[in-house]
């Protein structure tokens, strides 16, 4: 996925992360970036596109999960998820790595 086609903008910040898919059983992965929208997973692992997954991302000392779907794959590096909307949760962690949300976020 471009970066024009993004709503929001993404930040390199790389995260230790845990995602679930359809498939049993978690992957350990890295997020590579992140925004408001989604992020980039880099992951051996391969989801389908529109697959929904579960990412846990610890930031801080607060652990969250987000959910989304897949949106692009980049053989053999990785994957992107767009999020689905946000809860006040979740953004309150978010702005710690991302700073204050747009005011369309969520």
């Amino acid at each position: 996925m471009t970066s024009d086609q993004r709503k929001y903008p993404r930040i390199a910040k790389p995260v230790e992360a845990v995602w679930r898919g359809a498939s049993p059983g978690s992957s350990v992965s890295r997020i590579a970036d992140i925004g408001w929208g989604g992020c980039f997973l880099q992951a051996r692992a391969e989801p389908a596109i529109g697959e929904r997954i579960e990412i846990v991302v610890t930031i801080g000392d607060k652990k969250i999960m987000l959910t989304g779907s897949v949106v692009y794959l980049e053989r053999p590096i990785g994957f992107s998820v767009q999020f689905d909307s946000l809860t006040k949760e979740q953004i309150d962690v978010l702005k710690e790595l991302l700073g204050e949300p747009p005011a369309s976020a969520g």
